[in-house]
């Protein structure tokens, strides 16, 4: 993608009001985020919802100004954005409705390469938590499985540390940008990371770790994984959270039971009680139940094939028949909305299933 088109995408992300699934919306109805902030702004008043601030955040320009300055700061610390049609763009996280439209990434940014899973957990960890999870990880140091979590204290920090110290590539996901470390203390294992995984945020420079970003970094931390395992957690706190986040992307999610009394599993107790999480008591647990032991490197291709919804299977169909088709003969031919043919069809553009070529044009991908 071009850096034209970046700038305007991380331009969108500033915009009041415009969150992941909105900005998604207003892509595939103007086609390039390059296209929407060239666009009359009288066209953009009229939209509904947010269609006011837009225009209002277009004219003055300050969003752009502040992307172009974003992107000098990147090319000088060696940040890669990726937009969400970029390959390189996690595939597990663009399959979430709500994914960044723009990701930050420094490290090796090697996000598709391994199977991958979350570790999360009380920042108040017992040394039960603490030496489990690096016991879960030198386990799973022998299988092509990369660790994300978050670098907060307690489990989070305990994954990472092991994922060093075991060899395995690790990531982290802040809840703020990259000009600092939150918290300060853990800033020395953080640019460890840097040398076998990453740093992930959607956050720009000059963001502080306030305290809604991190329901935010939690999102992307359960959306990037294969499955998400709570090592220890209270009956309330952001493992719960990233925990039900992962469960409403349908993925897998374990926990580690503990002691009936023990406050600090009250949490892995519940989720487990009602069904939102696997019983993990070995790491054989996960490895049956991902049917890791005997996997083979995933074909891309297949599974975007897989499991089609039956708009996907018509606009396929017809794209087997045409070899391009315009959105307008989509909407058309299938007789339903455009809002809603726009939507699908970014969706499908996101997942690799479709390409989108001058004039509103689509061929298969």
């Amino acid at each position: 993608m071009n850096e034209s088109e970046i700038k305007y995408l991380i331009a969108l992300t500033q915009v009041e009001g415009v969150g992941p699934i909105v900005a998604k919306e207003l892509l595939a109805f103007f086609g390039s985020a390059e296209a929407l902030f060239n666009e009359d702004p009288r066209i953009l008043s009229s939209l509904r919802k947010y269609g006011k601030k837009l225009a209002q955040a277009i004219q003055c320009r300050s969003v752009v100004d502040c992307a172009e300055k974003e992107l000098d700061y990147m090319a000088k610390e060696g940040i890669s954005p990726l937009a969400i049609t970029d390959d390189r763009y996690p595939h597990n996280l663009k399959n979430c409705t709500d994914a960044p439209i723009v990701l930050f990434v420094k490290g090796n940014g090697k996000l598709n390469e391994h199977k991958s899973i979350s570790i999360v957990g009380t920042r108040d960890a017992t040394n039960y938590g603490r030496e489990y999870t690096e016991f879960l990880i030198k386990e799973l140091s022998r299988l092509d499985v990369a660790v994300h979590s978050g670098l907060a204290y307690g489990i989070d920090i305990a994954a990472h540390k092991a994922a060093i110290k075991h060899n395995v590539p690790t990531y982290c996901t802040l809840a703020h940008g990259f000009d600092r470390i939150y918290p300060k203390r853990h800033k020395s294992i953080a640019n460890r990371i840097l040398e076998q995984g990453g740093w992930i945020s959607e956050f720009i420079s000059g963001t502080i770790p306030l305290r809604e970003n991190f329901p935010k970094r939690n999102r992307i931390v359960a959306g990037l994984s294969d499955a998400t395992i709570v090592i220890e957690s209270a009956s309330r706190g952001g493992s719960l959270i990233t925990a039900n986040l992962a469960n409403s992307y349908s993925r897998d999610v374990f926990a580690l039971p503990g002691r009936r009394n023990d406050e600090k599993s009250a949490g892995c107790n519940f989720l487990i009680k009602s069904s939102r999480a696997h019983l993990m008591e070995s790491p054989e647990d996960v490895l049956q139940l991902m049917g890791w032991e005997k996997s083979k490197p995933k074909v891309r291709q297949a599974s975007l094939f897989s499991d089609l919804s039956i708009f996907e299977e018509r606009v396929i169909k017809l794209l087997k028949n045409n070899s391009t088709v315009t959105i307008d003969e989509v909407a058309t031919k299938l007789e339903l909305p455009m809002s809603k043919v726009s939507t699908d069809l970014l969706m499908m553009e996101f997942n690799g299933l479709v390409r989108q070529l001058p004039g509103k044009n689509y061929e298969l991908q």
